[in-house]
Formats: structure tokens, sequence, C-alpha cells
């Protein structure tokens, strides 16, 4: 299964439309960990849907993941990933501040070899991602940032550069050319 992890964060719902805009159907599951308030998940999930062909729905606790697919984390829920294959969703206490934490989501990946692995980190403030690009790295993925010069906050893409196990740097055009190509 290919699998494509996105953090984002501030200015992110903005850049996720340049990404994921006229996005063909493709054999992957995207899973997308935006950090929003609660009131926002369902209309962020709306959003998304009418921008690709793609199914898109908000990841359920006990889910069997399915390809092709593009789930959105809840609001004020990690997502972690069993097996790679199912989602949990958990309400430990927030990582830099913010629940759902990207880092998390990567960072519960296993390497398989029937899988194939991309984490992209775009916009936002703070270091989400970072971490899990650095792991993610670390088992062979693909691991992309968008061009600090291209995003609303450069924090969480610069913080993932900085890590140096970023295989590309990107502007929201590229993002979705890599992840069609993937």
């Amino acid at each position: 299964m290919k699998i494509i992890i996105i953090a984002s964060s501030t200015g992110g719902p903005f850049i996720l439309e340049s990404v994921l805009s006229d996005l063909p159907v493709i054999n992957a599951v995207i899973i997308i960990v935006q950090h929003l308030p609660p009131a926002f998940t369902r209309s962020f999930c709306r959003q998304i849907a009418s921008l690709t062909k793609m199914p898109v729905s908000i990841a359920a606790d006990r889910e069997t993941i399915t390809s092709p697919h593009i789930y959105t984390a809840p609001a004020g829920k990690h997502l972690l990933i069993g097996k790679n294959r199912t989602f949990t969703l958990s309400d430990t206490e927030k990582v830099h501040g913010v629940r759902p934490a990207a880092d998390l989501t990567m960072m519960s990946m296993l390497k398989r070899s029937e899988d194939s692995l991309m984490g992209i980190v775009l916009t936002g403030m703070g270091r989400d991602g970072a971490d899990g690009i650095n792991y993610l790295h670390s088992l062979g993925a693909v691991t992309i940032a968008q061009d600090p010069s291209t995003a609303p906050i450069k924090s969480m893409p610069q913080a993932a550069i900085e890590t140096g196990q970023v295989d590309l740097i990107l502007t929201p055009d590229q993002i979705r050319d890599a992840i069609v190509s993937f």
C-alpha cells in the first residue's frame, strides 16, 4: 500500500487546496494531520472532498485503512496507525502544544516491504512533523517539505528541513506532482 502522511497547520487549508486541487484518483492513502479547532473538522473535510474525485473522510477509531482514500485526523485527537492498516484515536497529552500531532501519526508507521511511504510537511507554526520526517526517512520513506518561501508560516517546513532528512523541498504544485507520480 502507498501511504502519504501530510502535516499541516497555520495556513494549511489554503496550501492543501493547491496541493489537492484536481487530484486524480491515485492508488494511495493520503492521511492529513491538520491542526484545526473541532468546529471546523467537518467543513475542512467537505472542502477537501470538493477538490478531488478520491473518497474523503474523517478517520475513525479502529477503522481499517482502505486505498484509494484521503483521511483527515479528527480535531482534538491524536491519530495513530496500527501496523500501517488501522487507525487508533488517542486523547493523550498534546505534543508541541497540538492534538492531533503529525509527529505521533508519522512515528506510528512501520517499515513493511509491501508498503511505500511518503511524509510531507507543509506550512505551520512550530516544529510538528520534523521528528516524524526524521523517523519516516529512517524507514526509507520519500520525505518532502514545502519550500518555506511559499509557506504563509515557515516554521514547520523549516524545522523539517533542518533535520537534514528531507529528500525534496518543493512548491505546493510540485508537491501535487510528486504525490501523483508516487
